[in-house]
């Protein structure tokens, strides 16, 4: 028998990212829109501090959540912050839910990522990658 979690609907999924990422603010985020050009989804959430992002994504119609950190034309995936021996395991052996990866996701950030929110960039840089072309406006 599979364990079927129900998607979140969208005010549970921005009740339950506005709740996981209120530590942002005392670094400085504040939630905004996301530029129009990458408004198209309705379930993400934007924080931004100076030229600094977080972003987290519903993905999969429900059944994922991911946060991507961006500053100035690069992002890097939270997870990618976490040191490789704290990092979840490959396949669980039960999926987490939308609402529960994003709690999850927030606990990383919170743990690991505390020089990005504070703007040392150093781990952050040598590890992103450019904003791929479908991210960024056509002026780009």
């Amino acid at each position: 028998m599979t364990d079927h979690i129900e998607p979140p609907t969208l005010p549970q999924f921005m009740q339950t990212v506005r709740a996981a990422f209120a530590f942002l603010q005392p670094f400085g985020f504040r939630e905004i829109s996301p530029p129009p050009h990458r408004a198209k989804e309705r379930f993400q959430v934007w924080f931004r501090a100076n030229d600094r992002f977080v972003i987290i994504k519903g993905e999969g119609y429900g059944t994922m959540a991911a946060v991507m950190l961006e500053q100035d034309g690069l992002e890097l995936g939270e997870i990618d912050l976490v040191p490789a021996e704290e990092r979840p395991q490959a396949m669980p052996k039960r999926q987490p839910g939308q609402l529960e990866q994003i709690h999850e996701a927030a606990r990383r950030l919170e743990k690991h990522g505390a020089d990005f929110l504070r703007g040392e960039m150093g781990r952050f840089l040598a590890r992103a990658k450019a904003i791929p072309p479908y991210k960024r406006t056509g002026s780009s």
